[in-house]
């Protein structure tokens, strides 16, 4: 993607591709479509790796030699101008439009980005393009920038030194493409190992991806009179290359392996269409000649710079969703793709001989952009950030966010939150005096049918919270946390560690308030754990709350996509142990609570109705199980999706911004639990919305709701506890 134009008679194809496959990344990440469109960087990688190799081969054709520093001064005269003004941009626009705390995380991915090394940092913090459940960094496509570079830094040395030992006038190329062969097998060896056992360090790794370079390289060294084809052959050996990509962008999903094997289909049809080059007759005879993707395939890099960012900003500045945000994205994409390309890109490229014209021409388009922009404000101020984004009910069947921990590849075992996700302290842990244990549960008497519960004192100043934070045209001063305190630290992270998969067997692990007292079951996955500070801060006094927690699972049992078959098999060995620890102690009350996204993600792909019924068989099966060992089986409604604090808080902003829905896909699951027989149902939808809107924070104590897009902050959790008590003993439970 950073590459610049290539002379001789590959340039139309090299240009072509490029087009092709940054037009897929824009349409992955604005529309979701094609499923694969996000493998066009594999393409760019293939491509980079022939076009580099090739420069090298042939300055040492032609001079017998290779010169390592003018060869990294053109490729700093190439990348490093816009990569810095698209860097600098995002650092200047973040502060107005995000709270400090992002901000903060901003200004440090600034600074791996420019040091070229942000695959490396994006593995670590493991972030992904796939995570649909908070926005990413607006500068997180670098990672593959920071591939390219760091291929640029090593690969000449490696090219240097083989062609200092093999010596020689022709016997540099085999030399060559014999490294390229050997560092293409060994990395893909590598890949195809990391794929499963570390999916975001090989998606993000400069060793898994090395073979996608590497092949290009070795293309490279063919000579041109090596492929000798007859012209109609060509035309049908680069459209069927030109097919295979497609097809792989069609039909690759996030859920593949990446890089192995979902690259394997771009990667060999990128091939096929470079071999159909080689050699050509003419410039640009077989592939995507017309001027429209070679000019396209010209501003490749920076549209693929400039997207990204826009792709992220845009739910923060503008209230129009769907397609008029997606033209307002691509205009802006285009636009400044082709500013920067006429007064940063080619001026400098073409230093000392500067294209006056194009750079007046620029200058020109960028004033443009800027009075078009204001004008568009000026006549519809209605356009830009200040108004109410509100969810409506998703269609029926509708997908949504993937559950916490439970992402497609590349980073569907690695992307769980951390319990601390909305950068809060954990339970506390009180031991005072209690009553003796009651070592045998006497079963509470559940109903057979679900009746609602009125609303208590504590209900209905929650509720009026939430009115207030609806009618609210500003954020409260003293947000609790503030807008600038919502990082997670290490110790939070720390302390309740343990309960990310609880050990049975460790009587320390995920356990909190009085160790003596009789024992109560939080079972669930990550949103059991403000849950686990709800039911503390409410019996923790007198009750042992002990948490069978583990993130990533469908804890109820219900046959769940996991991605992958093996991924499921730690839940299901989880579940086996809460059972057997169940039976063991005997707890006076099991509390369990899930997310409901596993409900439309089943395998067997069941929807609807179906879906409800699905899990209802799930949450009877487990209820039946555990019933003649528990005094009561209680289920708790989880809190629904919706958006994360940091991704719609804007200084100065609405908190319209941060309002969202109840999905339809949500409801019904939650009615359908309504059913269970044997067990005692806690309706909590109005702990986070009033008839249908859900604000992000209440008014009642400043609180913020949730501080990523899913899970309760543990300060409002908390401030639940009374409801909870409440809801419990209206429903006859007797703790």
């Amino acid at each position: 993607m950073s590459d610049g134009p290539v002379g001789g008679p590959r340039r139309a194809d090299i240009q072509g591709l490029r087009a092709v496959a940054v037009t897929a990344v824009i349409a992955f990440h604005l529309f979701g479509w094609p499923s694969g469109g996000y493998l066009g960087v594999d393409a760019f990688f293939v491509v980079s790796g022939f076009v580099i190799t090739g420069v090298l081969v042939r300055e040492r054709d032609r001079r017998g030699r290779i010169s390592l520093r003018a060869f990294w001064i053109r490729r700093a005269r190439r990348i490093l101008p816009l990569a810095l003004l698209v860097i600098a941009a995002v650092v200047a626009i973040a502060p107005w439009a995000w709270a400090g705390a992002k901000v903060a995380s901003i200004h440090t991915d600034a600074l791996w980005a420019m040091l070229f090394a942000a695959n490396w940092h994006y593995a670590a913090r493991a972030d992904t393009y796939f995570d649909t459940g908070s926005a990413p960094s607006p500068l997180l496509h670098y990672w593959s920038l920071g591939v390219e570079e760091q291929f640029y830094l090593v690969w000449p040395l490696l090219v240097v030194l083989v062609v200092a030992v093999v010596g020689g006038v022709r016997r540099h190329r085999v030399a060559i493409g014999s490294l390229a062969a050997a560092v293409g097998v060994a990395s893909l060896v590598w890949a195809a190992a990391s794929t499963s056992s570390d999916p975001t360090t090989a998606y993000f790794s400069t060793l898994t991806r090395a073979w996608e370079l590497a092949l290009g390289a070795a293309l490279a060294t063919v000579p041109r009179y090596a492929v000798r084809l007859a012209p109609a052959a060509r035309t049908a050996l680069s459209w069927a290359g030109l097919a295979t990509v497609v097809t792989a962008y069609v039909l690759v999903t996030p859920g593949t392996g990446i890089p192995w094997p979902a690259a394997l289909g771009v990667a060999v049809g990128t091939v096929l269409v470079l071999v159909a080059g080689i050699g050509a007759p003419a410039p640009g005879a077989v592939l995507l000649t017309n001027p429209v993707s070679g000019y396209v395939g010209n501003i490749s890099y920076g549209l693929y710079l400039w997207h990204f960012p826009l792709v992220v900003l845009a739910p923060v500045v503008l209230t129009t969703t769907g397609a008029t945000s997606a033209a307002i994205v691509l205009t802006a994409t285009l636009a400044l793709a082709v500013i920067s390309h006429h007064l940063v890109e080619r001026p400098v490229l073409d230093a000392p001989r500067v294209r006056r014209r194009s750079m007046v021409a620029a200058a020109l388009a960028l004033v443009l952009l800027v009075v078009g922009v204001g004008g568009a404000a000026s006549a519809r101020p209605d356009l830009f950030a200040g108004g109410t984004v509100v969810a409506a009910d998703d269609p029926d069947g509708a997908v949504p966010p993937p559950p916490e921990g439970e992402v497609p590849a590349p980073t569907a075992q690695t992307l769980e939150p951390t319990p601390t996700a909305t950068t809060t302290s954990p339970p506390t842990r009180t031991t005072p005096p209690v009553p003796p244990p009651t070592p045998t549960p006497t079963p509470t008497p559940t109903s057979t049918s679900w009746t609602p519960i009125p609303l208590g004192a504590s209900g209905t100043r929650i509720q009026d919270g939430l009115r207030g934070a609806l009618a609210s045209g500003s954020w409260p001063t003293d947000l609790n946390p503030s807008p600038d305190q919502w990082q997670t630290t290490a110790d939070q992270r720390a302390a309740m560690s343990a309960c990310t998969a609880t050990d049975a067997e460790d009587p320390e692990s995920c356990t909190f308030g009085n160790r003596a007292g009789p024992e109560i079951i939080v079972y669930g996955d990550s949103i059991g754990f403000p849950l686990l500070a709800t039911v503390e801060k409410a019996y923790g006094r007198t009750y042992k709350v002990r948490g069978m927690t583990k993130i990533a699972c469908a804890v109820n049992g219900v046959d769940a996509n996991y991605g992958k078959d093996e991924w499921a098999l730690p839940c299901v060995d989880h579940r086996k142990m809460v059972l057997d620890y169940v039976r063991k102690v005997k707890p006076k009350v099991l509390i369990m609570t899930e997310t409901y996204s596993w409900a439309v993600r089943l395998t067997s792909h069941a929807k609807g109705a179906a879906s409800a019924k699905e899990w209802l068989a799930a949450d009877q099966a487990f209820v039946d199980a555990v019933r003649g060992s528990v005094g009561t089986v209680v289920i708790v409604a989880p809190s629904m999706p919706g958006v994360a604090f940091l991704d719609c808080y804007r200084p100065g902003g609405s908190p319209g911004r941060c309002v969202t829905g109840i999905p339809t896909w949500w409801a019904r699951t939650r009615d359908v639990e309504k059913k269970v027989q044997h067990a005692v149902f806690v309706d909590t939808t109005h702990w986070y919305c009033v008839d249908g809107r859900c604000p992000i924070f209440t008014t009642t104590t400043g609180t913020v709701l949730k501080g990523d897009y899913l899970h309760t902050s543990v300060q409002y959790a908390r401030q639940l506890a009374p409801d909870l008590a409440h809801l419990l003993r209206a429903s006859g439970v007797r703790l």
